[in-house]
């Protein structure tokens, strides 16, 4: 046997003779090879140069989207999900449900519908399931783009029904695809309103059956005398 045939570690064992460690900064070299190059390099007692290793890149982070829904994100306010397209939507000849969906609430749903014989107003339909007080109308108020581009906000008052859940039916007047809207309440009707005449006109007019004026007329019993007015004036 002899020295050149060895590698040089094991020599050093045979021999009794003493290793020279490597620099520190020498090991620090073995950074950047593969597992079988060091562990090739520690069999043979090369020491490996060092290799520079390719600092993480860091991957920037794409800033959130902002998107200007109705209700301006104020609390308590929560989207409603768009109106499927035109195309999607069938013809029909009784009032045809093209989109339901339920409150954050868990009771409250909103059903809205596409009136037969009439291809450009939807109405909507709420449905509040308990937790309803006889003495005091439950409120829930609709933002909406209409398709002019302007706001409408629609008041929708509900009282106890003699069968049934809660419910109203009011016209979303210029509403349709693409149109983004959002929904507050339900939550007991306050008698210190500060509604604007023309909304209460509006909301009041909006409404598409009797259960739904009456709850209106409720409504005009408990708050200031403008607003009575405004209400009885659009109920005719």
């Amino acid at each position: 046997m002899s020295r050149a045939t060895v590698p040089p570690r094991l020599w050093t064992s045979l021999t009794g003779g003493h290793r020279v460690s490597p620099r520190r900064t020498a090991e620090r070299g073995r950074a950047g090879y593969t597992l079988w190059q060091r562990t090739r390099a520690s069999f043979s007692g090369v020491v490996l140069p060092p290799r520079a290793v390719p600092a993480a890149v860091p991957v920037p982070r794409q800033a959130p989207v902002r998107r200007r829904e109705a209700g301006h994100g104020t609390p308590g306010w929560f989207s409603l999900p768009p109106l499927p397209t035109v195309a999607a939507l069938t013809a029909s000849g009784s009032d045809t449900v093209v989109l339901e969906t339920t409150a954050p609430d868990g009771r409250t749903t909103f059903l809205l519908r596409h009136p037969a014989g009439d291809t450009s107003e939807y109405g909507l339909e709420l449905v509040v399931h308990g937790g309803v007080d006889a003495d005091r109308p439950l409120l829930v108020t609709v933002s909406y783009t209409r398709q002019d581009g302007r706001e409408r906000i629609l008041l929708v008052p509900l009282m106890p029904a003699r069968f049934g859940p809660a419910a109203s039916y009011v016209r979303l007047s210029g509403f349709g695809p693409g149109a983004a809207w959002a929904a507050v309440g339900p939550a007991p009707l306050r008698t210190d309103t500060d509604w604007t005449r023309d909304t209460v006109v509006d909301s009041v007019r909006a409404a598409l059956n009797e259960t739904t004026r009456d709850a209106w007329r409720r409504v005009s019993e408990l708050v200031g005398d403008d607003v009575r007015e405004a209400i009885g004036s659009a109920l005719g």
